[in-house]
């Protein structure tokens, strides 16, 4: 993976010269977070004429990792040894479901947090460390499709969209693109701010997002030309689905007539205010079914359908499947 020459396996008095990373890799983990991180401490480095970032992949048994793409990348070993002061970013898919709370990994995950490691999880895996209980309480960084998953399972955690954040020895983050902001971040709290604007500088990053900056979820609406009003009101209704606001009340908020909004939703959208309300809680409904062991009727509730039938309907008919069967499809 392009390390640096020296090895992972130095002496404890050598680590206060050394700032170690060891990417822990699990099934269906992101190629585009391992190589945003691994590359950002590579530019880190060749700025800084010298080995002062140093870093290891790892798997639970040493064996190769497939990603959710399907890259197969060969890791360096097994569990290694932690030092205090390591960070650990552990890197899986956003269906932790499929991994053991009670495995070899967890176990050193817990170790590794006992002993003072620093543990960060990109994407899935800022789910994972509140699964195993390593991160218990305050605020965590959750990609926008996973808040639900927090927020319905994990009620002393406060699932944020936003970049990344950082809570004693817990840093979480997103995931995706927003692994380089987080990355940038952490080599200006150890090389400062000169190797970290160098290295977006080669990263060819123009300007890198702090831990406060808002995700972009457009990708929930796709419109082909940006439109301030629709923006807020997106905005305030993604904020607000828990108790499902009027369109009316959605343009006064925003300060336009209810004929404009409609108009906006149907111009950008394809679609009326009150059917991407019911995109919104379909899609939260999706998050919990596919991410927790809630029963079809608990997530309907939880989704604000009055009826568990009622919930199906709406269900089968924009995903194509009913509530019932994601179930059967996620078991086998």
């Amino acid at each position: 993976m392009g390390r640096p020459e020296k090895d992972m396996d130095v002496v404890l008095s050598e680590l206060v010269e050394v700032n170690r990373f060891v990417f822990l890799l699990m099934p269906g983990f992101s190629a585009l977070e391992l190589g945003s991180g691994i590359d950002s401490l590579a530019a880190a480095n060749e700025a800084m004429g010298k080995a002062f970032f140093q870093w290891k992949t790892a798997s639970e048994t040493g064996d190769s990792i497939n990603s959710s793409s399907g890259l197969t990348v060969a890791v360096d070993s097994a569990l290694p040894d932690v030092h205090r002061g390591d960070c650990i970013v552990v890197c899986c898919a956003f269906n932790s479901q499929n991994y053991s709370k009670s495995g070899r990994t967890a176990a050193w995950l817990r170790q590794a947090a006992r002993l003072g490691a620093r543990l960060c999880g990109l994407g899935g895996g800022a789910l994972f460390l509140a699964r195993i209980g390593i991160a218990i309480e305050g605020p965590i960084s959750a990609h926008w499709r996973m808040k639900p998953v927090f927020e319905e399972g994990y009620l002393d955690l406060e699932p944020t969209c936003t970049i990344f954040e950082e809570a004693s020895n817990i840093v979480s983050c997103g995931g995706g693109a927003a692994t380089l902001d987080l990355f940038s971040a952490l080599i200006r709290q150890k090389a400062g701010p000169e190797a970290s604007s160098q290295v977006a500088d080669q990263l060819l990053c123009g300007s890198m997002r702090d831990g406060n900056c808002r995700q972009s979820i457009s990708s929930l609406y796709g419109p082909k030309h940006r439109n301030e009003k629709l923006s807020k009101a997106l905005s305030y209704m993604q904020e607000t689905w828990e108790e499902p606001v009027s369109p009316s009340v959605v343009a006064r908020q925003v300060g336009i007539s209810t004929r404009q909004l409609e108009r906006l939703f149907s111009r950008y959208l394809g679609m009326s205010p009150k059917t991407y309300m019911m995109v919104l809680r379909l899609e939260r409904a999706r998050a919990l079914l596919q991410q927790t062991q809630m029963r079809v009727i608990d997530v309907a509730t939880a989704c604000g359908f009055s009826t568990q039938g009622l919930f199906s309907k709406h269900y089968k008919r924009h995903f194509g499947i009913l509530p019932r069967d994601e179930k059967v499809v996620l078991a086998h």
